[in-house]
């Protein structure tokens, strides 16, 4: 099972966890981080439990002219295949801006933008990740859930 996606998607994932190992208390488990990537083992029953930190689901590559957010590319998708259950969640960092906007530049093609009306971004990127399932996808042996919205954490 892996859960891609923000905060919300590292909470699920932190809370499954912490369930699996109170209900099998003795068993043994490991857990390791490599780059955006987090695993929870329990090796006697081959079960893993990950977690991609992806907050955009599509691809943030480091350019010539700075940092890209491309609505069109999920090249880090590689590492979901495969993977019996899919948790996707994606919307909060959608609706940064300035300096907590972690790229400079969204990119659609050859085509760069300062910046573009968040919703028209976040469509795009979901048609990308849609279109990255549907094609990579085996729903007959992969169950792919999706949150977009997550409740507000003021109200």
């Amino acid at each position: 099972m892996m859960f891609v996606g923000d905060s919300l998607s590292l909470n699920q994932w932190q809370s499954l966890t912490c369930m699996l190992h109170v209900a099998l208390p003795r068993a043994r488990y490991s857990s390791a981080r490599t780059g955006g990537l987090s695993t929870f083992t329990f090796p006697e029953y081959g079960a893993k439990v990950m977690f991609s930190r992806n907050a955009f689901l599509v691809d943030m590559v480091s350019t010539s002219h700075g940092v890209a957010l491309r609505l069109d590319s999920i090249q880090g998708g590689e590492l979901w295949k495969g993977i019996d259950v899919l948790v996707f969640n994606t919307w909060h960092w959608w609706l940064h801006t300035g300096r907590k906007q972690p790229w400079n530049f969204i990119q659609v093609g050859s085509g760069r933008y300062h910046d573009m009306d968040r919703l028209v971004a976040f469509e795009k990127a979901l048609t990308t990740w849609a279109q990255w399932v549907e094609t990579h996808v085996d729903t007959t042996k992969t169950k792919v859930f999706f949150q977009g919205v997550s409740p507000d954490h003021l109200k």
